[in-house]
């Protein structure tokens, strides 16, 4: 195999190996049974992403960059060209009102917001809005940086998609098979911006407003749930 093969198969690898990784542990922090429900809620929330920003980022980033030499600006960590940013904002705005139509479904509510707290203050929202953005600034580098632009230079166009549609959706089944169909369209859509743009910062920041607008809006949506912001006294 050449050089651009090899990473390939170590895109591949990679994201099969960390993946796995990642779910065992979200397994074993679900099964903590320390401390309230709501400090259990959050510090669970928080383990979980530190440790897909740690697995799916940083460990899968460090490989490629001592192994291949494969670093941020190979992997699509710059601005990129000017256009897709124009398909940016219609994308944003169709994907939060989708959540806001979808939110009104019960089992989605059962999904999100996964911090399954009664009461939501800034600092808790705060929380989930940093969370998850690490969290999908990680998942983007290994599936749109390290996956796709590595199966691409390998094997080209639609067998780098295929190969990227099905890790991502095969990543979501723990979550249903509504979810994991659901990842087959928005995925094939951030991996054209992807390449489309030679940047995986669409992509990120689309699935982060896709991701956390969800999440807000299964937070009005839910009635057990409501936001408490306190007054800022002058």
């Amino acid at each position: 195999m050449n050089t651009k093969e090899t990473f390939a198969v170590f895109a591949i690898a990679t994201t099969v190996v960390m993946s796995m990784a990642f779910f065992f542990l979200v397994e074993i922090l679900s099964q903590s049974k320390n401390g309230s429900a709501a400090s259990k809620q959050v510090r669970n929330f928080v383990w979980k992403k530190a440790a897909g920003f740690l697995l799916l980022g940083i460990i899968p980033a460090v490989n490629a960059w001592f192994l291949f030499r494969e670093g941020p600006v190979q992997l699509g960590l710059v601005a990129g060209t000017s256009r897709i940013w124009l398909w940016f904002i219609p994308a944003a705005l169709f994907f939060i009102t989708l959540n806001a139509f979808n939110s009104r479904k019960e089992d989605l509510r059962r999904l999100y917001p996964e911090m399954r707290l009664m009461r939501w203050d800034a600092r808790m929202l705060g929380l989930s809005a940093a969370g998850w953005f690490l969290y999908l600034f990680a998942y983007e580098y290994l599936f749109r940086g390290i996956l796709l632009f590595g199966c691409y230079e390998a094997f080209g166009l639609w067998p780098a998609v295929t190969i990227n549609l099905a890790l991502y959706s095969a990543l979501h089944l723990p979550k249903g098979l509504k979810e994991s169909a659901a990842a087959i369209p928005f995925g094939a859509l951030i991996c054209w911006f992807t390449l489309d743009s030679g940047s995986i910062l669409p992509a990120v920041f689309l699935h982060f407003l896709q991701a956390f607008s969800c999440e807000v809006w299964c937070i009005i949506r839910n009635p057990e749930m409501k936001f408490e912001f306190k007054k800022i006294r002058s």
